[in-house]
């Protein structure tokens, strides 16, 4: 019988102690955290990790952004991910992102911020000034 109780036990012990990676996004089923809209575009999506392992899902990078002033202010968290635009539902650390102002209306809130892997893939979006590439940090 303890046998079988160790595996359960570990496993509800990591799932306590939480993660700083994020959880698949169920687009047309997940509704954005800051705006309430539902989760759509597997282009814009993006996610908070809390430092419990709580997962926060966002439709677009503008409302990431707003929400993440608030919780890193309560220094709650641990990660933040991005949807790659050139790979849709791919999440990657908003640390190591890109990012790309696409224009008005061309994301789910308007400004239009997009997420990339690498400065070089913003060649394959037609931006070609190297200023126009931004890291996390320059949308803070």
């Amino acid at each position: 019988m303890l046998r079988r109780l160790v595996p359960l036990l570990a496993l509800a012990l990591a799932a306590a102690c939480g993660s700083s990676g994020p959880q698949p996004i169920m687009y047309d089923a997940d509704a954005c955290e800051f705006c309430r809209m539902q989760i759509s575009d597997p282009r814009f999506g993006a996610e908070i990790v809390t430092k419990k392992g709580r997962p926060i899902k966002f439709d677009s990078i503008e409302c990431l952004v707003s929400y993440y002033k608030q919780a890193a202010a309560a220094s709650d968290v641990a990660s933040v991910w991005v949807s790659d635009f050139l790979h849709p539902g791919t999440l990657i650390d908003a640390s190591t992102a890109r990012f790309v102002d696409l224009g008005p209306g061309r994301a789910p809130l308007g400004r239009g911020w997009a997420a990339i892997a690498s400065g070089s893939d913003a060649a394959a979006l037609g931006i070609t000034d190297p200023a126009a590439v931004k890291r996390w940090s320059d949308l803070l």
